[in-house]
This record gives structure tokens, sequence and C-alpha cells, in this order.
């Protein structure tokens, strides 16, 4: 197959979703949040509300691909799965000697593709390493900086963030926390040897060559249309990546114009790994042709700034007065709809929907037609108010990871609008 994403909303027709997979089994009340979940999950009932989640998506003709599927099936490949090896091992010599990361290596090397994939997410600590070999050296044994020698993988809901299409070619995430810098690597491994993706010219916009390591993540990137992507600019996507997918797809690609959203993202409190706003899915998207859902309280903390080619492969940058004025001028549109997250609440009720809800994160599988949490009742209402479809999907537990229904998908197929 051939990647094609030149939008939000065109209809939906492959796409790549993930379970939380196994790793969530490492969380407890003492580690949740350094395994960037708000809350511990129930691990059979989370698998349980995602199999719903890919009903509902698959129940409108669109392809659903498990990225735990794609990987174990990639891994047959031996070539495949030596790089997948050697990267996971790069990935954790940081923070483990020599002697055990040959250990490592070894034992992962030794184990079937279903074993790796099911070790990859659920990690490995060093008594547990210890335990099935005696390679484990001493000095590892006796840190007790981290007791983990294989990081668990426990954000693999989340299939948005490591890879991302635009147009024909994927965004390889360069992710900003350590513990997802294996999602990636197992990205670029699907992509460049399952059968499935054999089309792909193995071209990339960012995030495959050696000078690719300024932080982006695919929450933060949002395609309005063939000419024209929106971009946050926070520290989960820098400034020299975002110019460097500016220059690159301006230069080999259809686009005109980068629209880049400077906010913070503040925590709630020190225990908050996440911050509020994360990426600009947690507070703005499209959800139809020109309807927008928006968590307004941000708005006057947003600088929108417009990227356009300037002379001598620079990028002029002009500061935009209003972001909607931005968005509707840059798409032709006469005017636009905005629905608020939270509806017409008070801020407390559109605040527990953002944060506690994942309320303002929408996937569209066609134009006007969502998938959000169902616990986000106003804003659900409000969306209907305004015309929107929507397909309720229930996540009392998936919700405890902190994002929504976008950040759990990976479109690689949409309609053209």
């Amino acid at each position: 197959m051939a990647f094609h994403v030149s939008s939000e909303i065109g209809r939906l027709r492959e796409v790549i979703m993930q379970p939380p997979g196994c790793g969530i089994e490492r969380c407890t009340p003492t580690n949740v949040s350094s395994l960037a979940w708000d809350a511990v999950p129930s691990p059979k009932k989370a698998l349980e509300e995602h199999k719903e989640f890919v009903r509902a998506v698959e129940s409108f003709g669109t392809k659903v691909f498990l990225f735990e599927d794609l990987l174990r099936e990639t891994l047959e490949n031996p070539i495949a799965r030596a790089q997948v090896v050697c990267g996971v091992i790069d990935i954790e010599r940081p923070f483990l000697d020599e002697q055990t990361c040959e250990t490592v290596a070894d034992f992962l090397s030794s184990l079937s593709p279903q074993q790796l994939v099911d070790r990859l997410f659920y990690g490995m600590t060093k008594l547990e390493l210890s335990e099935a070999t005696d390679g484990v050296s001493l000095r590892t044994l006796a840190d007790s900086t981290t007791h983990w020698c294989l990081y668990p993988m426990t954000n693999v809901l989340y299939s948005r963030d490591p890879a991302i299409i635009m147009g024909d070619r994927p965004i390889f995430g360069v992710m900003n926390n350590p513990d997802r810098h294996k999602e990636p690597l197992c990205y670029k491994a699907i992509f460049t040897y399952h059968p499935h993706f054999a089309d792909w010219n193995k071209q990339a916009w960012y995030g495959k060559a050696p000078g690719d390591t300024a932080p982006i993540e695919g929450g933060n990137v949002h395609c309005y249309s063939s000419q024209l992507f929106v971009v946050g600019v926070n520290d989960r996507t820098r400034p020299q990546a975002i110019e460097q997918l500016a220059r690159r797809t301006m230069d080999n690609g259809p686009i005109t114009d980068v629209l880049a959203l400077m906010f913070d993202n503040p925590r709630m409190n020190a225990a908050d790994p996440m911050g509020m706003y994360l990426h600009v899915d947690m507070f703005l998207n499209m959800i139809d042709h020109d309807a927008f859902l928006f968590y307004p309280y941000v708005e006057e903390k947003i600088t929108a700034l417009h990227i356009t080619r300037g002379a001598k492969n620079t990028l002029k940058v002009h500061r935009e007065d209003s972001l909607f004025g931005a968005i509707k001028r840059l798409l032709g549109l006469s005017a636009v709809r905005i629905i608020k997250v939270g509806g017409e609440e008070a801020h407390d009720v559109a605040f527990a929907e953002q944060r506690a809800g994942s309320g303002g994160n929408t996937v569209n599988l066609e134009p006007g037609r969502v998938c959000i949490w169902d616990r986000n009742e106003v804003t659900i209402e409000a969306l209907q108010k305004g015309g929107i479809n929507v397909v309720a999907v229930k996540a009392d537990e998936l919700v405890k990871g902190g994002g929504g229904p976008r950040c759990s998908t990976m479109p690689l197929i949409r309609d053209d609008l």
C-alpha cells in the first residue's frame, strides 16, 4: 500500500491502533506517574474497551491494523529483528554497563517474535534478567538509581505520537521522554520490512536522517490540507524540528504554509508527568470542513505564527493576530464554526472534561463524524448541537493514560476532500 493522508477529516480507510499492552501490568500506585499514566488501569477492562473502540472504527469500513501484530510479523524478518534488538540496546545503553547490554541483547535475540514483542512491552527488571541469566554485572545490580534493564513500553496505546503520515510519507517521532524512544524504532522497522508497506518509497519527512534529533511528536502535527499543516511548539516538538519539516515539505511536497502554535504545557502539580495541554490535539481539532473543537480557555496563551518560504532558503515567520482568523484565511473558508469543549457550561465543567476526560481530543471517521470518549457528556451534547455526528467510546480505563481517540489512532490512508 501507499500512504495517503491530506487532511484530518477525510474518510478514514486504513489506521494503526494498539491496545495498552502488557506493559500497563507494571503500573502500581507508587510508580504509575513514572510510567506516564494518571492512575493505575485495569489491564483486562482496558483491553475490552479498546476492542470496542476498534469495532466502532471498523463498523465504518475502516481497515484496522494492530501495532503489536505488525511488529510481530515484521520481526519474522531476521534483518528487521537484528535492527530492532540493536536499536533497543542503544536506547538502554546510557543506563547499563557494556556487559549487561550484551546480556540483554543475547536474551532478546533468543526469543520468538511473539515473545520479543511481549518482552519489549512488559520490560524487564535487573532482577528478572539476573534470574534468567548469569550475565548481569555486579555494577548493574548494585546501581540503585533504577531497577530496569529494559524499560516497559507503557504508552503503546498512543500510536499517533511515534509516527504520523503527512501526504505520501511518514514523520517519525523523536520522543521527548526517553521511555518512549523504542516506539519510533519499531515503526521504522514495520514500515521498512513489513510486506504490507512494500510500496513505501522509504523516504520520510523527518526522524530518519541522522541529524533529526530535535523532538517532534505526532500529537502536535495536524494536516489541515495538502498545502497546510498546523504544528504545536513546546517541549514535545521543538522549533528546530519544525523548521526542518517546513523546509522539506515545501521543497519536496505540496506544502506552502505552516501555522505554528507556541504554547506552554504547565503541570498541575509536581507529580503531574504530562501537563495540561501536552499536544495541540488535546485542545484543538479540526472536525469538519469548517468546524473545530476547541478548549477556549487556552486561546489567550497561544501565539500563532504563520511560516512561509522566504528568499535564499529562509523561512518567513509572521505573527498572526487571530488563531481562527489565520485558519479561516489559509483554508479559504468564509466562516468557521467553533465548538467548545464543555459547551457553554462553566469553566470548571470544561476543565473537568478537558483534563480528566481528554474532551478536546477526537478523531474523524469522515467529515463531521468523530470518535470521542463517552464520559465527555457536555462536550458530546455541544458537538451534536453543532451538527457533528458523534461515536461515543467507553473509556473508563483508557482515559487513565491521559489521551483520547486521536492520540490512539495513526491514519495511514484517508480519502481526499
